[in-house]
C-alpha cells in the first residue's frame, strides 16, 4: 500500500513538472533584436560638395576641378576681365573657303580668301600690310612677328603662286616652339584649317612661311578674334581696314 502511494506521488510530481515546464511550441512569436544601425544618420553626413573639397584639401596634388569655360574672369575690383572667345571647331571655319580657287595674284588672292573667312566668322584683319616674299623649296624660310594677347584668337591666311606645290605655314612662341601650323599640302594654307588658335599668355609670335615644293611668290595675313570688356564700348570698325591698337 505505502509502494503504491510513494509511486503514485512520483508519478503527480513528474506530471507538474511537465506542466510547468514551457514548451518551444507553446510559445508565441519572440519579439525581433532591434538592428544596429549600419550608417549614419543623414544629417550626421556631410554634403557631397563638402566632402569632395576636403578630399581635394586632403590630396594637394590632385588635379584641380574643372573650371567652366564660358566663365568670365574677373580682376580684383570685381570689374569683368577679357575672357577668351568659346571657338568651335569646324563649321563656319571650313565652311567659308570651300569654293576659293586662286587665281594667280597672290596678294589679291589672299585678300579675297580672308575677306571670305574672317568677318564671317567675327575677325578683323591684324596685319596692316599683306606680308610678301619669294621663297625656294630647300631654302629657309621667311618669317615676321604679331604681338599675341590672352584673350584673343588668331588665324593666318597665305596664298601662293601656281608654281609652288605646297605652302608651309608655321606659327612660333618666342621661345621657339611651334604653336600652330597648316596641315595640308597645296598653295593656300590656313592656319589653322579648323579653328583659330588662342595663346594662354601674352607672346611675340613669329610667323614663318616656306617651300616645302616649288618655287614663287606667297602674300599673308594674320586676322585676330578679340573679345570687349562688358560695360565698355564697343569699337566699331571696318572687317577689312587693319586693326590699330
Amino acid at each position: 500500500m505505502r509502494t503504491r502511494w510513494w509511486t503514485l506521488g512520483l508519478v503527480g510530481a513528474f506530471a507538474i513538472g511537465c506542466e510547468q515546464r514551457t514548451r518551444p511550441w507553446d510559445q508565441g512569436d519572440a519579439e525581433a533584436p532591434p538592428v544596429a544601425p549600419t550608417s549614419a544618420p543623414t544629417s550626421m553626413l556631410p554634403p557631397p560638395h563638402a566632402a569632395d573639397r576636403a578630399a581635394a584639401a586632403d590630396d594637394p596634388g590632385g588635379d584641380p576641378a574643372p573650371t567652366d569655360p564660358a566663365r568670365v574672369e574677373t580682376t580684383g575690383d570685381a570689374e569683368p576681365a577679357t575672357a577668351t572667345p568659346l571657338v568651335r571647331i569646324g563649321g563656319p571655319w571650313v565652311r567659308c573657303y570651300g569654293g576659293f580657287h586662286p587665281a594667280g595674284d597672290p596678294v589679291k588672292d589672299v585678300t579675297r580668301l580672308s575677306l571670305l573667312c574672317g568677318p564671317e566668322n567675327g575677325m578683323r584683319r591684324l596685319s596692316k600690310a599683306p606680308f610678301e616674299g619669294t621663297v625656294t623649296e630647300g631654302a629657309p624660310g621667311l618669317t615676321t612677328t604679331f604681338e599675341a594677347k590672352r584673350g584673343e584668337c588668331y588665324r593666318v591666311f597665305a596664298v601662293a603662286d601656281a608654281t609652288v606645290a605646297d605652302l608651309d605655314v608655321t606659327v612660333h612662341s618666342s621661345r621657339g616652339a611651334p604653336v600652330a601650323a597648316d596641315h595640308g599640302e597645296d598653295a593656300w594654307p590656313i592656319v589653322q584649317p579648323d579653328r583659330p588658335f588662342c595663346p594662354l599668355e601674352k607672346d611675340v609670335y613669329t610667323l614663318e612661311i616656306a617651300a616645302h615644293r616649288g618655287h614663287g611668290r606667297f602674300a599673308a595675313e594674320v586676322w585676330v578674334l578679340r573679345t570687349v570688356k562688358a560695360g565698355s564700348a564697343a569699337r566699331t570698325q571696318h572687317a577689312s581696314e587693319p586693326v590699330d591698337d
